[in-house]
């Protein structure tokens, strides 16, 4: 018997080693309160060894006090894993903090026994084979230790049991473990108790339980959650999900294909549908991978079912195995159908939109294109100050007038994206004394004076795209001056350089007008919106200008912000980084004034005398003004009002250059261009430079791409005619 007691006591240390180096290693959560166990078990087993081999009393009551103490720890610690592995720890806190202070009052009961003896009397026994066996006789002290010992097990096991059958959810079984562990202690105790076993076992059964936690934590119960989760999740997903094995048999549905479809995996093969609908027209014995998406009727509904075909295989690329994934797209069909509906008819509206933008454009420039030219043509040649004055003033207005067209036509590039920036290098000054000149009739109709203020240390001069700048700084000094009545309004210009290359120009407009309203300064940017319009009815404009300003400064990489409040005027902040071109000093900014005589002086770039051009145009009016742009350059100018007639003159008379109007009566610019080249001859060589009104954005690119060799758009300016002629005509007939 002792040899039996001794040989399953080092067995029991041998794995409990085992298994606390194990879990040495291991990376679970459970690991230290498991290793605790058993670390303690280890001693409470090897001090039951030391008692089994009875070498004297003193030893073994040593031994007994020893193992009597671990089983107090292992006790603790069991019930600290039950407590936290069932996440009762935070509700049974005082519980276990109660027992805690018993269990230490108990150890260093035990250990004071050492040399009082009063908690048990250990006396020598011969067992039946003659060895000798030391045995406890329990005192009332003792007794104590015992229910100190067993009364929390019997209570724990009490809570747990009520925890388990409150319990719904799949996770209860967590509790088992548990209860099987402090069951067996209890149970393996009692009996030892009632027939007085030579020698003390329940060491063995904490061992056991601690077995047990030990298998159940960290095997069975992940395993058994894993599997519980996983079937959770695939019952709860969208998709319907067909399992397969290698034989083809149907080996489990989901919850999904199962309520959606009615059927079950017992009375499912690939030959019945919905499946065989799927796989028609598909080889099944060597099936591959697929995925498609097809109508069909289910429970008496048209849907849309996507279906995924996966083939399963192992690392050596045998099959295991197949499953279906199907999944009801209906609701997303639908809206992908809706959504290229949408995308088709914004397509549409945007096209619309365009042509309706390309033929407004032709149409309102055709007229100010004679109207811009005629009155030129009146600055060119009369002498009469007030005929000039008249003319300027047309001049201006018919300018305003463009602008408005441009605003809305930059709104279209801009909402497009067609817009572009193109830098350029530009004069500092120079770009102030046009924006100055452009504002300053206005202001003088209002008698408000316009300062410009500029950083005597600005660079002289930058690169960037000259002509947006220029329009952004006179959209926000119109702006200032039409709101403006009383006072002045001031341009302030800074510098803040970056590095050697470049820096921050900063433009700011400043008024004494009737500024704006905090709750209105959240209109200023928005299209078409324009602030107080009850009492600006009589101001002109559309609303798109601050706008515009803010997409063409946000392209630029800069930022514009505005102070205003009202009565008090307002502050608008247009800062955009710009590249250095020169860097000396611009100096001190000075005005140069523009009188009627000096904008009538004109004075033709050229004279090309053996020159010979065609001017085609539906319109008479275009026709007498080219002519007459083109008077003071001796050009031999020939005309025709249509392409019929332009291809009449071509058989017959040789050019050097044709200017073509694009949309004329058939055939059209394009068309007669196409005309004359296929022809042949000396006019099928001859650049071919096409005159429009078509302002939009990309209008250039796209008539070249057409087969153009020059882009003008209406009004014709003069300095780019006679700049477009220099460049195309034979340079030996052109005289700078």
């Amino acid at each position: 018997m002792r040899l039996i007691f001794i040989i399953s006591g080092i067995i029991s240390d041998v794995l409990l080693l085992i298994f606390i180096l194990f879990l040495s290693k291991n990376k679970s959560p459970l690991r230290t309160s498991i290793l605790r166990i058993f670390v303690t078990a280890f001693i409470a087993v090897f001090s039951n060894i030391i008692i089994a081999f009875a070498i004297n009393p003193a030893i073994t009551n040593i031994a007994f006090t020893v193992y009597f103490s671990s089983i107090d720890l292992i006790t603790y610690q069991l019930l600290m894993f039950a407590f936290t592995y069932t996440g009762r720890l935070r509700s049974l806190k005082e519980f276990v903090d109660f027992w805690r202070i018993a269990i230490i009052v108990d150890v260093m009961n035990l250990t004071a026994s050492i040399l009082s003896g009063h908690m048990y009397t250990m006396y020598p026994m011969t067992l039946s084979d003659g060895s000798i066996a030391y045995q406890t006789t329990p005192t009332s002290l003792f007794n104590v230790h015992l229910v100190l010992c067993y009364l929390p097990i019997i209570l724990t096991l009490v809570l747990l049991t009520v925890s388990l059958s409150k319990s719904r959810n799949f996770y209860r079984f967590k509790y088992f473990p548990i209860l099987i562990s402090l069951s067996v202690i209890i149970i393996m105790n009692v009996a030892y108790m009632m027939f007085s076993l030579p020698y003390d076992w329940s060491v063995l059964f904490y061992a056991l339980a601690g077995f047990l936690l030990f298998f159940f934590s960290l095997f069975y119960i992940p395993k058994k959650l894993m599997n519980n989760t996983l079937l959770l999740a695939v019952d709860s997903m969208k998709e319907g999900l067909f399992l397969f094995d290698a034989e083809k048999n149907c080996i489990y549905i989901n919850k999904t294909a199962h309520d959606t479809f009615d059927i079950s995996e017992d009375t499912l093969s690939v030959d019945q549908y919905p499946l065989s609908t799927w796989l028609e027209g598909k080889d099944r014995d060597h099936l591959e991978n697929f995925r498609q998406i097809c109508p069909m009727t289910i429970k008496g509904d048209e849907l849309m079912i996507k279906v995924d075909y996966r083939i399963c295989t192992d690392v050596k690329e045998n099959q295991l195995g197949a499953f279906f994934l199907i999944e009801d797209v209906t609701a997303d069909q639908n809206l992908m159908k809706n959504l290229e509906d949408a995308k088709t008819e914004a397509n549409q509206a945007n096209a619309a939109k365009s042509v309706f933008l390309a033929n407004m454009s032709h149409e309102i420039r055709t007229p100010i294109n004679s109207i811009l030219g005629m009155n030129e043509m009146i600055l060119r040649e009369s002498n009469d100050d007030h005929i000039l004055e008249y003319a300027n003033d047309i001049q201006k207005s018919g300018e305003t007038l463009l602008s408005l067209i441009g605003n809305i036509l930059d709104f279209s590039k801009i909402e497009s994206g067609k817009m572009e920036i193109r830098p350029t290098g530009y004069s500092t000054f120079q770009l102030l004394r046009e924006c100055y000149h452009l504002v300053a009739p206005r202001a003088a109709q209002k008698d408000l004076p316009v300062e410009i203020k500029c950083d005597p240390e600005m660079p002289r001069e930058f690169i960037g795209d000259r002509e947006r700048i220029k329009q952004i700084l006179i959209n926000l000094l119109s702006n200032s001056i039409k709101y403006t009545r009383y006072g002045k309004v001031t341009l302030s210009v800074s510098w803040a350089p970056f590095n050697d290359k470049e820096g921050m120009v900063s433009f700011v407009v400043t008024d004494t007008g009737q500024g704006i309203s905090e709750e209105d300064i959240t209109k200023l940017f928005k299209v078409f919106q324009r602030v107080d319009e009850d009492n600006n009815r009589a101001v002109e404009g559309t609303g798109l200008g601050l706008a515009i300003c803010r997409e063409l400064v946000r392209m630029m990489d800069g930022n514009i912000t505005v102070s205003s409040k009202k009565g008090e005027g307002s502050e608008f902040t247009v800062s955009i980084p710009q590249r250095i071109l020169d860097t000396q000093p611009s100096g001190k900014f000075e005005l140069q004034k523009e009188t009627a005589s000096s904008r009538s002086a004109y004075k033709e770039s050229f004279h090309a005398p053996d020159a010979r051009i065609l001017v085609v145009d539906d319109i008479e009016m275009n026709l007498k003004l080219i002519s007459a742009l083109l008077k003071k350059t001796n050009l031999q100018i020939s005309v025709a009002n249509s392409g019929d007639r332009a291809v009449e003159i071509c058989k017959n008379e040789d050019f050097d250059l044709i200017l073509m109007d694009h949309m004329m009566p058939p055939p059209d610019g394009y068309e007669t261009m196409k005309i004359i080249k296929k022809a042949g001859g000396h006019n099928a060589e001859i650049p071919f430079i096409v005159l429009t009104a078509n302002a939009v954005e990309g209008s250039e690119v796209t008539y070249l791409t057409m087969g153009f060799d020059g882009y003008l758009s209406k009004p014709v300016l003069s300095k780019d005619l006679e700049e477009m002629l220099i460049r195309f005509l034979p340079k030996e007939k052109v005289h700078i």
